[in-house]
């Protein structure tokens, strides 16, 4: 009899991975009855694996790191990280008519590397101060998240200090375009398909994507809670093996039309198939290592010290880091 997994995951591109494994059969072939259940945004998300609502998540991975640390809005929740997930990509998108200033401003810049565009940004908010007008604001996913690292990246470049000039709030992924068109923001941070939809509807711009600012950061994580992950040392090999060979289905470029068709299900990200294949187009062709890496968990540790959210000693004492991104789980996947 195959055994029940409850996987929450977000309406993204990169959630494609479980709903690969669960829609082609790869979790049922492993004996994994693999149920997926969406939340909307990530604090629900948060929710539901803190509870115990699902047994893991697609999830961002620094949000894993700080309910492992007890900093993420909920009591400390020990997860582990066996596997990591990728396939979409982060963008900044600004509105039209703030690329538009921007461009006027100094196209020079504009024309430059994207890394460094919020240096045009620089003058339109001295000049905005001058005038009396509220500080600019910026939508990111949640505060434990790369998309927050990337955009304070974004602005430091610009020589905008983002604590004291602009103001930088959490909007949902799906509310993203909604809330650009009504103006209650002027640019975000967010993973596909939520940046190109912008673009389509000629309501925003793309300026710089995860590659110019972070380039081979991770992003997506398979996060279990740890008790879970111990009750059964088969069943986690099962569900690790779906997940790679799903991995494997996902980067093949024969596959991203059907792919991009299963993901514009109302269930999953409910957009157009042809809008996502073309962010697959982009972002769903190159090489992906499943294998948890330490370095990447490190690197994520760095970005939260310098965003204020962890103390030095956190990145120091590698004894909790390791209990979560543990390679063991996937290593004991691959055994005979």
């Amino acid at each position: 009899m195959a055994e029940i997994v409850k996987l929450g995951f977000a309406p993204l591109v990169d959630c494609a991975i479980p709903v690969v494994a669960a829609e082609r059969g790869f979790a049922t072939a492993e004996g994994i009855d693999l149920v997926l259940e969406r939340s909307n945004s990530w604090a629900a998300l948060r929710d539901k694996l803190a509870f115990g609502l699902v047994d893991g998540a697609h999830l961002l991975a620094p949000l894993a790191l700080a309910m492992h640390r007890g900093i993420a809005g909920v009591p400390a929740v020990p997860l582990v990280v066996p596997v990591t997930l990728g396939l979409g990509n982060n963008a900044i998108t600004l509105s039209a008519s703030l690329y538009a200033a921007m461009v006027a401003t100094a196209p020079e810049i504009m024309a430059g590397p994207p890394a460094q565009t919020a240096k045009a940004l620089r003058p339109i908010i001295d000049a905005g101060r001058r005038a009396g007008r509220p500080p600019l604001s910026f939508a990111i996913v949640f505060p434990f998240s790369s998309h927050h690292y990337e955009l304070l990246t974004w602005l430091s470049n610009g020589g905008i200090d983002a604590a004291r000039e602009v103001n930088i709030g959490i909007v949902a992924p799906p509310r993203m375009v909604e809330s650009l068109t009504q103006g209650w923001i002027n640019g975000y941070c967010v993973g596909e398909p939520w940046n190109s939809l912008a673009e389509e509807r000629r309501i925003g711009t793309i300026v710089a994507s995860k590659a110019d600012l972070q380039p081979g950061g991770v992003e997506k994580v398979l996060a279990l809670r740890a008790d879970w992950a111990r009750q059964s040392r088969d069943r986690i090999r099962a569900l690790i093996r779906a997940m790679i060979r799903a991995t494997d289905w996902c980067l093949d470029p024969e596959n991203h039309m059907e792919l991009a068709r299963l993901l514009a299900e109302p269930f999953y990200v409910g957009l157009p198939a042809e809008l996502i294949a073309s962010t697959l187009a982009k972002t769903g062709t190159t090489s992906y290592q499943c294998r948890p890496d330490q370095g990447q968990a490190v690197s994520l540790l760095a970005d939260m010290v310098k965003a204020g959210q962890l103390d030095q000693q956190d990145m120091e004492d590698s004894a909790w880091l390791a209990s979560v991104w543990d390679a063991h789980y996937y290593d004991l996947s691959l055994e005979d």
